[in-house]
């Protein structure tokens, strides 16, 4: 593999300057404005079709008996394997610590975010009386009668609400060092427009300020990074479980019932590698366009193309080797009606889906053996965009195919899929173009502080812009330090080694009286130690939260079905508890996220909008290219000059500060 991750002239500073570039000043605007108002009129189409949804009922989609959702579940199932598979990809390559996921992370969590949104429509809008969607809740209603929980629709219910949580929050929780940069940036631009007088000042203005909310306070404290670091890889592994328990569920619903073609051993990992290949098609396809319309190449380089083809390569080959499997166990070993389905997929009604499912899933990949094609962006584009085509038909193969011909002769009716089928189809990827687009314009597609982390390990531009601005330390206090009552010290460093280094030559001074900290652009483990830091963990509060909610919700569940509203069908037992398993289990795991999230702002003291940290000079760039050392008063004792004089006195390149301040209350 050859290339590298990110140029070698890449600074700190250039790398925010580059990203934050399109949320602050829209380049490209006019060709966001077409595109924005292509995915506007699929919304409206999406509008339109539901308003004649709720005035006719889900009979204008052609269904019948017999495929009773058709291309509605199938939509529902696309969608959500987009989500699994983006989610599975950005969740996998943190825990694995890719290096060069910065370019595409980002990405694949906003896709998980808006393809679970717009697969949760469709377990509400086919219920004729959507505005009733929380009758799916676990709760009783207002007969006392409890919903079903050996129903699969509740079980999606779960699982919709459990991927939207996960999917916010290590969504937000990724973003949030990203959205302190735009905050300080979009301050500073501010500060600008006032001083010149402009007529967007106070635009400018409110778009600081809308950002400073959404920051909740981020002052990239050593305390911060350290909570945060671990709540993004917790959450990252609870996404995926759960990707793992919808995807092998969704199986195991299909191999509980009898239609022929649904019980291969095989299935539960068929489903998994397909929606990984789905999301990581559709990934690859919105980073060329990204890359493409706003000019990233200096951080979305052909090695991150590489990697993506070699990805896409693998997961082709996976799915072959799927499909291959099930074909010659059906034709070798299976029953006469498994051998059956395989043949009407090939060679009935619907052999068109079925041909386009295994042709886009299997062949385009191939084409990503050849090394030139791996790094050309409409190469990996159009393959991405052939796997997404893929996927979907695969779904419609899965489930179309089967429902039309079941053991029942009734219920043997011909589908055909109507304009208002296609037309909500349609209409849900407007509301998730529409979204993405608003991302896009409005917060950074690439991750900043994963690009920077690289930066400081493979570009030898940002190494040696530290040791250039370290080497002309001075470390003198200021000359006419305030008089006024003192909030504390603060030193600026150019490098998280000199933080460290000062933090552990003035961590003996007066502790009681001293609360020192540090501050900086992306995480800082070497200074956890002099803080005393380490040991800290999340991950009580996060096994904790996922045991008491998994616990809980399959305690609800014996009780609601075994005691308080026992419904027995189908002569099952009254404990029949393996159907609990599954929600329970999503459960769990929205039930970890949430604890989290919790501990992550708690721990911290987050949201903080104001914090005295903010008045230090200079103290934007900490979002940027700079570190700071902040040493608090913490009583009467505390003795500014004496920690001045022990920074000053620290050796150069080795420690001593670009400049020390005394901060006032």
């Amino acid at each position: 593999m050859s290339g590298a991750l990110i140029r070698p002239d890449a600074t700190l500073e250039d790398i925010g300057g580059a990203v934050a570039e399109i949320p602050l000043t829209h380049p490209g605007n006019r060709r966001w404005w077409i595109a924005f108002a292509g995915a506007a009129s699929l919304l409206g189409l999406f509008v339109l079709t539901l308003g004649y949804l709720l005035y006719a009922g889900p009979g204008i989609w052609a269904n019948n008996n017999a495929v009773v959702w058709a291309l509605d579940i199938a939509s529902y199932d696309w969608w959500i394997g987009v989500a699994s598979g983006s989610l599975l990809v950005s969740a996998i390559l943190l825990l694995l610590g890719a290096e060069w996921r910065g370019a595409v992370n980002r990405v694949a969590e906003t896709l998980a975010l808006l393809a679970t949104a717009a697969a949760g429509l469709y377990p509400i809008i086919h219920l004729g009386r959507p505005w009733f969607f929380f009758w799916n809740l676990p709760y009783p209603n207002t007969y006392d009668l409890w919903p079903q929980f050996r129903s699969p629709l509740l079980w999606d219910a779960i699982d919709i609400v459990s991927f939207l949580v996960i999917c916010v929050s290590l969504w937000f929780i990724g973003l949030l060092p990203d959205l302190a940069t735009l905050r300080d940036r979009a301050h500073v631009e501010a500060l600008r427009q006032f001083d010149a007088k402009a007529p967007t000042r106070k635009l400018a203005l409110l778009r600081a300020q809308v950002y400073g909310i959404l920051a909740s306070g981020w002052r990239g404290s050593a305390a911060h990074w350290q909570i945060w670091v671990q709540a993004y890889r917790t959450v990252a592994l609870l996404g995926v479980l759960l990707v793992v328990s919808v995807q092998t569920g969704a199986s195991v619903m299909l191999a509980g019932s009898l239609m022929p073609g649904w019980h291969s051993t095989l299935l539960p990992v068929s489903f998994l590698v397909n929606a990984v290949y789905s999301g990581v098609g559709v990934t690859a396809v919105t980073v060329m366009l990204i890359r493409l319309v706003y000019g990233l190449d200096a951080l979305v380089t052909d090695r991150h193309l590489d990697v993506l083809g070699r990805l896409l390569l693998c997961l082709g080959c996976a799915s072959a080797y799927c499909y291959a499997a099930e074909y010659f166990d059906t034709f070798l070993n299976g029953d006469a009606e498994g051998r059956g389905v395989l043949v009407r997929r090939m060679t009935g009604d619907h052999a068109l889906v079925s041909w386009t499912a295994v042709l886009c899933l299997v062949l385009p990949a191939q084409i990503l053996w050849s090394a030139r094609a791996r790094t050309a962006p409409p190469a990996i584009a159009a393959v991405g965009l052939l796997v997404a085509i893929g996927a979907y038909a695969d779904h419609v193969m899965v489930l179309v195919v089967t429902l039309t011909q079941d053991f029942l002769p009734s219920s043997r009716l011909p589908y055909t899929t109507d304009i208002w089928g296609i037309a909500t189809f349609a209409g849900s990827i407007g509301l998730f173009l529409t979204l993405l687009l608003l991302f896009l314009r409005y917060l950074p597609a690439v991750s900043i502080v994963e690009s920077r982390r690289l930066a400081l390990t493979a570009s030898p531009a940002a190494q040696e812009a530290a040791r250039a601005a370290a080497s002309g330390a001075t470390g003198r206090p200021e000359e006419n330090p305030v008089t006024a009552p003192l909030w504390g010290v603060s030193a600026t460093f150019a490098s998280q080694g000199d933080l460290a280094a000062a933090l552990q030559a003035v961590s003996g001074i007066g502790p009681d009286h001293v609360h020192l900290d540090g501050h900086g652009p992306v995480p800082m483990p070497r200074t956890l130690r002099p803080l005393g830091l380490e040991g800290r963990s999340i991950l009580p509060y996060a096994l904790a939260g996922a045991l008491l909610g998994g616990s809980g919700f399959f305690a609800l569940c014996i009780y609601a079905t075994a005691y308080d509203y026992v419904f027995l069908i189908g002569g099952r037992p009254r404990l029949s508890w393996p159907s609990f398993v599954v929600p329970s289990v999503s459960f769990a795991m929205m039930a970890g996220c949430v604890a989290i999230h919790l501990a992550l702002l708690v721990l911290n003291r987050l949201p903080r909008l104001n914090h005295p940290a903010f008045n230090i000079p200079g103290f934007l760039r900490a979002s940027e290219d700079r570190f700071f050392l902040s040493a608090e008063a913490r009583g009467d004792r505390f003795d500014a000059a004496r920690i001045e004089r022990r920074l000053a006195s620290l050796p150069a390149e080795a420690g001593r500060p670009l400049e020390i301040r005394r901060i006032p209350r």
